[in-house]
């Protein structure tokens, strides 16, 4: 993992400046900015890590939302399961006591049928027949016949009608035990559904406490590069600071030689002669610089111009296109600013796609970070400052809120170009190359007017 690798670095090149009051005869200034922007290079990665893990932490805490809301809704599924099966209990035992009592009523219906019958069989050759004698017409008779024949009916009917019910009530019943069998079967199917997102939600939440300590490990390690840059930053000063007394030093030594060596001349003529010799050289380097001068003042406004029509020509576009995609950058010309900011944000976004290249300058091959601002700004005749460092203190000043197209923003070991709306265009790491971001994905520490 990256963090690890950022661990061996850093256990190594902190020792570089461990005392940076005594010096370190092995590594001279140069070596020590060759290391500071290694150490800003992995500062950079481990900051892009961050991001990452970052967005990968919101990515399983949006998904563990997702699996909660979920699981309340199984949750709410198996209660509501629950009642149905609850209910369908009541309704089969509300069902087999009315089959039950459907049932005993046809019992007592054929036990009451069974004692009619018997009962006029039994008297049938006295009270039956008595009942069919003692009519006094032959209407009579037939009207008491048909009493008896009815009353036969009527059993027979009510014994069919008790039946009916009782296999009617004995269907609902064997209906609703399937239907509870069935709800019975779905909540057994909540049950093994809950069972997974409990798991599933677990898991996420694992997940997103992982990528929290990760995401703390990075900030702790990212903490201890920008202290040994601060660092190293402090020991290069120093020696700077050095070099320059020393330089002082020697030549206040060597103008009181060149001076006395002077008052030692005592040919006037030979002075003179040197003189002269000098008026010349002067004359003719000064010829030599402003010619020299004259043509890259020509070369650097050729190219200036080159540059300002391509911006020219994207901003009109409202686009620009680099490696078969194509980028919006109708943004730049709505933006408050100067016209030349805007040509240089619109130039520089020509290069979107383009690789990142620790120490490169080239547009077209690869930049890093200062390297692309250098690289853009030049393309205009422009000259800035070739480091990350010093582009902090070039041009003026400004506040985020006064930002234009343009505008050079500064972050602790980064720069980027702002092109308005809340966005810069940078050579941001080795893995995503030179990319528009938000212009407060990170910290900053200042804006610059390079116009």
């Amino acid at each position: 993992m990256m963090v690890l690798v950022c661990v061996s670095f850093f256990s190594t090149a902190g020792q570089v400046c461990a005392e940076p009051g005594k010096g370190n005869s092995d590594t001279d200034t140069t070596e020590l900015e060759k290391e500071k922007d290694e150490a800003e290079g992995q500062l950079e990665d481990i900051n892009a890590s961050i991001e990452e893990l970052a967005s990968e932490k919101a990515d399983a805490e949006e998904e563990l939302d997702q699996v909660s809301e979920s699981l309340t809704e199984i949750l709410t599924e198996i209660g509501l399961l629950d009642a149905e099966i609850a209910d369908k209990e009541v309704e089969i035992a509300d069902a087999e006591a009315a089959y039950n009592a459907a049932v005993e009523e046809e019992r007592k219906q054929y036990e009451a049928m069974k004692v009619r019958i018997r009962y006029m069989y039994e008297k049938g050759d006295s009270s039956y027949v008595e009942l069919l004698a003692t009519s006094g017409s032959f209407s009579e008779l037939l009207t008491k016949a048909d009493y008896v024949e009815d009353l036969y009916e009527y059993d027979r009917k009510m014994l069919s009608d008790y039946e009916e019910i009782a296999r009617q009530v004995a269907e609902l019943k064997e209906r609703l035990e399937d239907e509870k069998l069935e709800l019975v079967s779905l909540r057994s199917q909540s049950e093994e559904e809950k069972k997974y997102l409990e798991a599933m939600q677990a898991d996420l939440e694992s997940s997103a406490e992982n990528y929290a300590r990760e995401i703390a490990e990075a900030q702790e390690e990212a903490a201890e590069y920008e202290a040994l840059i601060a660092k190293k930053n402090a020991e290069i000063k120093r020696r700077k600071a050095e070099a320059e007394r020393r330089a002082k030093e020697e030549a206040r030594r060597r103008a009181e030689e060149k001076r006395k060596a002077e008052e030692k001349r005592k040919a006037e003529e030979k002075r003179k002669a040197e003189e002269e010799a000098k008026r010349k050289a002067a004359e003719s380097a000064e010829a030599t610089e402003s010619a020299e001068a004259t043509e890259a003042t020509k070369a650097e406004t050729e190219n200036g111009e080159e540059a300002e029509r391509e911006a020219k020509e994207a901003r009109q576009s409202g686009e620009v296109s680099n490696g078969g995609s194509t980028y919006d950058i109708s943004s730049i010309s709505s933006a408050s600013g100067s016209e030349k900011g805007k040509d240089i944000a619109a130039f520089a976004c020509k290069y979107i796609g383009n690789p990142y290249v620790p120490g490169g300058t080239s547009l077209t091959n690869g930049a890093d970070c200062s390297g692309f601002v250098y690289a853009v700004y030049d393309s205009f005749g422009i000259k800035v400052p070739r480091t990350s460092y010093d582009l902090r203190s070039a041009g003026k000043e400004v506040s985020y809120s006064d930002a234009q197209p343009g505008d050079v923003v500064c972050y602790p070991g980064h720069v980027g170009i702002y092109i308005g709306n809340g966005m810069i265009v940078h050579a941001s790491t080795q893995k995503t190359g030179i990319k528009v971001s938000n212009a407060k994905y990170r910290e900053f520490i200042c804006v610059r007017r390079i116009l």
